[in-house]
């Protein structure tokens, strides 16, 4: 396959909301971190990552990080809104940006309340059709520890592909070496992996008088080539 040698869009500091059916991704902005902080002491979400955020004041290093990581054009931290409450459900990100080889990593945590809500896997799909539609992006790319196996299944009802194990990939808090797993989806999967996602969101969306097809109504097209973020079909964004 021939690609174009263009490089896709770099990660603006000056982002987006992005808004779908049931969530709303917001930039990461300080009045947004005391919530967070609350959030995040749950020491449920911390059991299969590298390092716990359940301590307030490195919590609050991490946060104030990404933020500068954001001005450089090297990340971008959305915190996850419930649209019909305004509550704070988590956080996800796009980092390590490879503007050459157009390819990012995604992240991301919610607060244990919203496990297996449906929430995980409309703010996932949020973040790849903006990579994919808007940013240009080849790859994206995920990563978890080898025994988080809600995260594993979680990725693999995405549609994403297990690509191996890096062995030693960390070094741990308590000084022991931690595997990773390595999953990605890739620009030729996308169109496959966003009519699985969307069936998967209608039907958990639906209520019992409305058809699954009826219950997600963003539109599947691609953006027209050159178009802004906010003349995307069916994909609406708020400048900030």
């Amino acid at each position: 396959m021939l690609l174009q040698t263009s490089h896709s869009p770099a990660l603006s500091p000056s982002c987006a909301s992005i808004i779908g059916e049931r969530i709303t991704l917001e930039p990461l902005q300080l009045d947004h971190f005391s919530k967070l902080l609350l959030l995040a002491q749950d020491t449920r979400i911390w059991e299969h990552f590298p390092e716990s955020r359940a301590n307030s004041d490195q919590h609050l290093d991490h946060l104030l990080d990404a933020l500068r990581l954001r001005d450089l054009g090297e990340h971008l931290p959305f915190v996850i809104r419930i649209k019909a409450t305004g509550e704070i459900a988590g956080y996800t990100r796009l980092h390590s940006w490879d503007k050459q080889h157009r390819k990012v990593e995604t992240g991301s945590w919610l607060h244990p309340n919203y496990w297996r809500s449906g929430v995980n896997t409309e703010s996932k799909y949020l973040l790849l059709r903006y990579c994919f539609e808007h940013l240009g992006i080849m790859r994206v790319q995920f990563k978890t520890a080898p025994n988080n196996l809600r995260s594993r299944a979680a990725l693999e009802k995405l549609g994403a592909t297990y690509e191996g194990l890096l062995r030693n990939d960390r070094i741990l808090p308590n000084g022991n070496c931690r595997d990773t797993v390595v999953y990605s989806i890739i620009s030729e999967e996308w169109t496959g992996v966003q009519e699985h996602l969307l069936s998967r969101m209608a039907i958990t969306y639906a209520p019992a008088s409305q058809s699954p097809a009826a219950a997600y109504r963003l539109p599947i097209p691609c953006p027209r080539p050159g178009s802004a973020p906010d003349e995307m079909p069916g994909l609406r964004v708020h400048r900030h």
